[in-house]
């Protein structure tokens, strides 16, 4: 009974993540649950205060009970978001709908020691100036950019950040006295897309992240797929020419060297192009520069090529891009998709949705407290 009982429990949460707000009907016939079993699961929830009742306007047209409407109430709880990675970016807080209510920059480091003690020291800033109160935090979220081991919230490897056997999740809990829960940045993002963002209708989904380097994360029958032992998505990795420059994993002609943000700003470099940001790479193609748009062509082509073999392997609902770099719509978009439509089977050419999303400025901290509000979500 129990675990039929926490079973309608995650599946009215995960219905009210998708849709908002439903009526206890509603709930029964989207989630495939009995009437008697909803209510029981929403009463639960309201007495906890997870759920509220949404006020009912009669329009006079028809007798009866009025229909009410239940939600998430976001104000329930709240989740601390930090992002560990080259790029330094500041610490959020968010609610329980990944909606952001407070953020503070967060200082430099290098370390898990900096990087703990900055956490704990801007925490401590953002409690002094936001008006959530610190009881009302229940936990925090850590996205890392790297290998993640999320059982005991170890970061194993992180090129970027040069980190081995990290224990970044026993560091923060000991430094802030809460829970925590560590991922790999891929995985966050990933997850905050199908709690809150543009993953929400989608039960299998691929999400492929385009910044500094390539990575991705998947969805299958509604579950992060993690693999044998949590390494799943490592699609920067693939090689894609033999002869390629070599990458710091000490093989030659990854996706990450030939895709990633690092290799094309080298590439424009060595070409003699002045650049700083992928947009400005996109803005000589459009003035018709020929080495910036052989650069953009061959770094989508080789991503789109990639991807759709990852349709072939998964065949997801959607391909799901997140732009951290700042392409914009242009020759590596066009030519990403061109390379997926050419290089999947006619029959995946109308099922699979390919979707380019720009990342918000705060989306890994925002991501990271997601990983957070996931898991108290689950174990409520």
């Amino acid at each position: 009974m129990k675990v039929h009982f926490r079973s309608a429990r995650n599946a009215v949460v995960a219905a009210l993540l998708r849709h908002e707000r439903l009526s206890r009907s509603e709930m029964s016939e989207l989630v495939g649950v009995s009437p008697a079993a909803i209510s029981e699961v929403t009463q639960d929830l309201l007495k906890k205060g997870v759920l509220e009742e949404l006020a009912t306007t009669s329009t006079g047209r028809s007798r009866g009970r009025p229909t009410i409407h239940l939600t998430l109430n976001a104000s329930h709880a709240y989740f601390l978001g930090a992002s560990a990675s080259e790029i330094t970016m500041p610490l959020v807080i968010t609610d329980l709908c990944g909606r952001i209510v407070a953020t503070h920059p967060l200082p430099s480091y290098k370390t898990l020691a900096e990087f703990t003690s900055a956490v704990r020291k801007t925490f401590s800033s953002l409690l002094r100036t936001s008006p959530i109160s610190r009881n009302r935090i229940r936990g925090i979220g850590v996205a890392v950019s790297g290998i993640v081991d999320p059982h005991i919230g170890s970061c194993r490897y992180s090129a970027a950040l040069n980190w081995r056997d990290a224990p970044v999740a026993e560091k923060i809990s000991k430094a802030l006295k809460l829970p925590v829960w560590v991922d790999n940045d891929a995985n966050a993002i990933a997850l905050a897309e199908k709690s809150f963002g543009h993953a929400r209708e989608y039960q299998n989904f691929s999400s492929i992240i385009l910044g500094r380097t390539i990575g991705s994360a998947h969805y299958m029958h509604n579950a992060l797929y993690r693999g044998h032992n949590d390494g799943a998505g490592e699609i920067g990795h693939v090689q894609v020419e033999p002869k390629g420059p070599l990458c710091r994993c000490g093989r030659n002609g990854c996706l990450d060297m030939v895709a990633g943000g690092f290799a094309l700003q080298r590439a424009a470099k060595e070409c003699g192009l002045t650049v700083t940001t992928m947009r400005d790479l996109e803005l000589l193609a459009m003035q018709g520069d020929t080495k910036a748009i052989r650069l953009l062509r061959r770094a989508g082509e080789a991503l789109g090529t990639t991807a759709a073999i990852l349709v072939h392997l998964n065949n997801p609902q959607c391909l799901l891009f997140t732009d951290m770099e700042g392409f914009e719509i242009g020759v590596f978009r066009t030519a990403v998709r061109q390379a997926i439509e050419n290089n999947i089977l006619p029959r995946f050419l109308g099922s699979t949705e390919i979707l380019f999303v720009d990342a918000e400025p705060k989306l890994l901290p925002r991501s990271a407290a997601s990983i957070a509000a996931s898991e108290y979500l689950a174990a409520l």
